[in-house]
C-alpha cells in the first residue's frame, strides 16, 4: 500500500511525514518511508512458534511535496505523485504557523484542495468528450464519461460517485483521475488546538465513501515517533494516550482500502499478508507464490483465538478448529492459512 502525503505550505506535512513513518530517507526529492502495520495476531503466533522469522504486512509512504505560496496550487509533479498513490493523504493546518500571515483556516485549504482536484479531472474527462465527439464514438464509455462530468459539475468528487462494476469496466485502465482516489484529510493539530473545545469537530474521525477525515498533533507523534520503542510507552501513558496515533492511521488507511490480513504462520516463519476483502483462498494462496495459486488444491484454515485455546496445531485438528476449504473460499480477516498444491 502507497500512501501519498500532501499539503499546503506550512500545514506540517513534512512533521507529520516523520511522525507516520520515523527513519523515512529523501530519494530524489521524494521522501520515502516503510513501517510496519502493528498486529497482535502475528506477535501471538511468533509466540507460539518461535519462527526464525517474523513478517508484518507494510505501508510504504511517500512524501509527494507541497502546493505552491502563490495561488496554492500544486505543481505537476507533486500531482503525479498524487495519481500514483493508493491512498492520499491531505495534510490541513490546524495551528498558528509564524511563517504565515494568515491564520489557520481548514474548510479554506480543504476546499481549495478539492475544487483544484476537481478542475483537474474535470479537464481530463472534457478532452475524452472531444476525442469521442471527433471520432463519432458511442456506447458505455462514452456514458461513464459523461455521467463522471455531470457529477463534477455539481462540485462532488468522483470518489462520492456510485460506478458499477460495469462502468468501471469501461472506464478503462489507463485513465487517472485525482478525486476519485481515496482520500484521508489529516488535521495537523498544535497541542494548544488539540485542548481547544472550539476545535473539537476536527478531532472526531470520521468516515464517508472513500474518504476519512482525521487528526493528530503532528509535533508531539512526531517526538513520539522518534523515541526508542521501551520508551514511547511510558511517554504515551504520560499524555494519556493509548497508542501513537499512527497506529490508529494505518487501521483507517486498511479500512478505506478495504485490506484485511491473512497469516501464515510455522517455525521459519509467522507473516501477515494483506489482501483485499473478497478474495478467494486461490488468489490469496497466489500472494504467497504463484506456484501455490497454480497447483491450488486446498487451503488448511483455523482461526488465532482458537490456537490461544488449544496451544497446538494438533490439538486443533483433534478438536476439529481446523478446517479444509476449496478455491472459491473467501479468507476472512485474521485466518491462519496453510496452503496445499500440487506440481
Amino acid at each position: 500500500m502507497h500512501v501519498g502525503i500532501c499539503g499546503y505550505p506550512g500545514s506540517g506535512k513534512t512533521t507529520v511525514f516523520r511522525a507516520l513513518a520515523p527513519g523515512g530517507k529523501a530519494e530524489r526529492e521524494i521522501a520515502y518511508g516503510n513501517i510496519k502495520v502493528p498486529d497482535a495476531r502475528v506477535d501471538f503466533l511468533a509466540s507460539i512458534f518461535s519462527p526464525k522469522k517474523t513478517t508484518f504486512a507494510e505501508i510504504t509512504f511517500v512524501d509527494v511535496g507541497s502546493g505552491t505560496r502563490s495561488g496554492g496550487a500544486f505543481p505537476p509533479a507533486v500531482l503525479q505523485g498524487m495519481r500514483n498513490a493508493d491512498v492520499i493523504v491531505h495534510v490541513v493546518r490546524g495551528f498558528e504557523n509564524p511563517s504565515l500571515t494568515t491564520p489557520p483556516d481548514p474548510p479554506r485549504d480543504e476546499k481549495a484542495f478539492d475544487e483544484e482536484l476537481l478542475l483537474l479531472d474535470l479537464g481530463t474527462l472534457e478532452k475524452r468528450k472531444e476525442r469521442f465527439k471527433k471520432e463519432s464514438k458511442k456506447g458505455p464509455e462514452v456514458e461513464v464519461n459523461t455521467k463522471m462530468i455531470e457529477h463534477l459539475e455539481k462540485s462532488e468528487p468522483l470518489r462520492t460517485l456510485d460506478l458499477s462494476e460495469e462502468e468501471l469496466r469501461a472506464l478503462g485502465p489507463g485513465i487517472q483521475l485525482l478525486s476519485m482516489q481515496p482520500l484521508i484529510t489529516l488535521y495537523n493539530l498544535s497541542e494548544e488546538a488539540w485542548n481547544d473545545p472550539a476545535r473539537a469537530h476536527l478531532r472526531e474521525t470520521k468516515h464517508g465513501k472513500q474518504w476519512v477525515k482525521m487528526a493528530l498533533c503532528g509535533s508531539i507523534e512526531a517526538e513520539i515517533a522518534a523515541l526508542p520503542a521501551e520508551e514511547q510507552k511510558d511517554f504515551l501513558e504520560g499524555l494519556g494516550l493509548g497508542e501513537p496515533a499512527r497506529n490508529v492511521f494505518v487501521r483507517e488507511a486498511y479500512r478505506l482500502l478495504d485490506y484485511i490480513s491473512f497469516l501464515t504462520a510455522g517455525p521459519d516463519e509467522c507473516r501477515a499478508w494483506p489482501i483485499r476483502r473478497g478474495t478467494s483462498a486461490k488468489r490469496a494462496a497466489g500472494k504467497v507464490h504463484s506456484d501455490l495459486e497454480r497447483g491450488f488444491i486446498r487451503a488448511e484454515i483455523y482461526r488465532p483465538e482458537d490456537l490461544e485455546i488449544a496451544r497446538t496445531e494438533a490439538a486443533l485438528k483433534a478438536q476439529g478448529k481446523m478446517r479444509l476449504e476449496g478455491k472459491d473460499y473467501i479468507v476472512k480477516d485474521g485466518d491462519v492459512v496453510h496452503f496445499r498444491a500440487g506440481t
